[in-house]
Order: structure tokens, then C-alpha cells, then sequence
């Protein structure tokens, strides 16, 4: 194994703790404790190296509390029929999903959106690609490790 490979090992040890998904409300509290020592810190230099941690503790941080605060989930199926009614659309209006058959059969819940649909509707309506994903689901999943 390479020196590299070997450290970045050895201290990933270190990290470990603070670069997930919270588990739990005493993992949460842990995980801003440690947010306020790293922005405490960034305010004194310019390191990108604590901003980029900052960012992933953030991140996971934020997806805790959408599991953990959200109170009323909608679901990708009604986001998307909000934001087609928001922009006045109709099912023939959206090209780059396909057809207006294709879009009435995922309205219709015969069909789900694929990958590329949720990539061309949050370009679409820029928004994130996670409104078109069942929170739900992700909150699980965050649950079971």
C-alpha cells in the first residue's frame, strides 16, 4: 500500500465521526457542535480544505433535519403536477421529458421519471433534483444505518 493511501486511511479514522449522515439526535448535536468549531475557525483563514468539510458536515447536517423536521412530505408526482400548474403547462409542453403521452402516464403514476427526466425537470424548472425524489424513502434508508 502507498504512503498516500496508507495516511489518508490513518486519518479518515479521524473524520470518520463527522462526515456522515446524523443517525440520531445525539450524532445531530455532535455534528453542529463540531459546525460551529470549523466556522470559528474558516473565519481566521482561507483554507479550502475546512470550507470543503464544512460544506459535507452542512450538507449532512441538512439532510438529517429534512428527515428528521420535515412535517408534510409531497411527493415527486405532486411536485412535479405543482410546478407544471405553477408554469402553466400542459402534458404536450414538455418536450424534453417526451411525449404527452409519456408525461400523462407519469401523471397518471403508470410510469416513474427516470434519472434523466428529474435531471431535465430541475434544469427546467431550477429547482433541486431532490423535489423529484421520494424524501420518504431517503429518510429510511438514513434511519436503517
Amino acid at each position: 500500500m502507498n504512503t498516500v493511501l496508507k495516511n489518508t486511511i490513518e486519518h479518515w479514522g479521524h473524520l470518520f465521526p463527522y462526515t456522515h449522515i446524523p443517525r440520531n439526535e445525539s450524532e445531530y448535536e455532535k455534528l453542529l457542535n463540531f459546525v460551529e468549531k470549523l466556522m470559528q475557525v474558516s473565519r481566521h483563514t482561507k483554507d479550502e480544505r475546512v470550507t470543503s468539510l464544512l460544506r459535507l458536515i452542512a450538507k449532512n447536517i441538512e439532510e438529517y433535519e429534512i428527515c428528521r423536521f420535515s412535517t408534510k412530505q409531497v411527493s415527486p408526482l405532486e411536485m412535479f403536477e405543482f410546478l407544471m400548474e405553477e408554469h402553466n403547462l400542459g402534458q404536450g409542453d414538455l418536450p424534453e421529458i417526451g411525449s404527452q403521452s409519456l408525461v400523462s402516464k407519469i401523471l397518471s403514476g403508470e410510469r416513474q421519471l427516470t434519472v434523466e427526466h428529474i435531471q431535465k425537470l430541475s434544469k427546467r424548472f431550477s429547482v433541486s433534483s431532490s423535489v423529484f425524489i421520494e424524501v420518504g424513502e431517503d429518510c429510511k434508508r438514513i434511519a436503517m444505518r
